[in-house]
């Protein structure tokens, strides 16, 4: 079986990483903070001392972290995965990035004789310990189908987007409806209670109509009840607000609904809700509306 090397323990990848395990994989994982790499090795993974030395003893390299910055440093930087890696393995790198990023990393990874797929996942902490993600990919179509038994042990649904970037692209798309979701459910609830309205009531609309989605059975329920447990940190999803904006700058395509959502995040996440769930932001709305 190909040799898989994981970097990247959060709140996503260690799931992620334990299904590569579940399916027999054998994995080399990293992780800066080295406490999070026990509950991987005490289930048989290998523990690496930094990225360089995971890329020099596997086949296929998948990076799972936060931001642009951290996945360059991982990839690019001093003892990074282009240091280590061999001609003819692959990096998959499933963080949440730019589509310019995407296409740096593969640039580099060139140099090298190394493909790249970028594959962001739609998913949070839930699907991706079932392993029911949805996986976006960017890249040659023939370096997907020779990683695509280790993306199936992951994800449920493999979409291709296109070339190296694509899959970048798409995330951001998505991750921009589920902004605008969050953002108007939050605004129609406050509005329900505060017409003295059963807030059971919109949900009950929303499931009897064309508005019918999975999205507002689960999330909307534990907005409802004022759970904001994070499975997806309202701070990451300010952050791909920015990648959005950024992106469609670059493109000369105005975004104003989107510009305005950015902001309402940026404004609860120095309210110190940046560790909550991204549906905290109805609990910024309504901190914000006088009685």
């Amino acid at each position: 079986m190909l040799r898989i090397g994981f970097l990247g323990l959060g709140t996503m990848g260690t799931p992620m990483a334990m299904n590569l395990l579940a399916a027999g994989f054998p994995l080399v994982v990293w992780n800066r903070t080295p406490i999070k790499t026990k509950p991987l090795a005490e289930r048989g993974a290998k523990v690496a001392k930094g990225p360089a030395h995971v890329a020099s003893e596997v086949d296929v390299v998948i990076t799972m972290v936060s931001a642009p910055s951290a996945v360059e440093s991982v990839i690019l930087g001093p003892s990074g995965v282009l240091e280590g890696i061999r001609s003819g393995a692959i990096v998959v790198d499933m963080s949440t990035v730019s589509p310019t990023t995407s296409r740096k990393l593969a640039g580099a990874l060139t140099t090298k004789q190394v493909e790249f797929l970028d594959a962001p996942v739609v998913g949070s902490r839930g699907p991706a310990k079932q392993g029911t993600l949805v996986i976006l990919i960017g890249g040659l179509p023939g370096t997907l189908e020779r990683v695509r038994p280790v993306l199936s042990a992951m994800g449920k649904t493999i979409i291709y987007a296109g070339g190296v970037g694509m899959g970048s692209a798409l995330k951001l798309a998505t991750n921009l409806m589920l902004a605008h979701l969050a953002t108007g459910f939050a605004e129609g609830l406050l509005l329900v209670q505060r017409c003295g309205l059963d807030p059971r009531r919109f949900l009950d609309v929303l499931a009897a109509s064309t508005f019918c989605s999975p999205w507002y059975e689960t999330k909307g329920s534990t907005m409802l009840k004022r759970d904001f447990a994070a499975h997806f940190a309202l701070s990451l999803m300010r952050k791909d607000l920015g990648l959005m904006n950024e992106l469609a700058k670059e493109l000369n395509l105005p975004l104003p609904v989107t510009e305005l959502i950015e902001r309402l995040f940026g404004e609860a996440q120095s309210t110190g809700k940046g560790n909550d769930d991204y549906s905290a932001i109805l609990a910024h709305l309504e901190a914000g509306s006088p009685k």
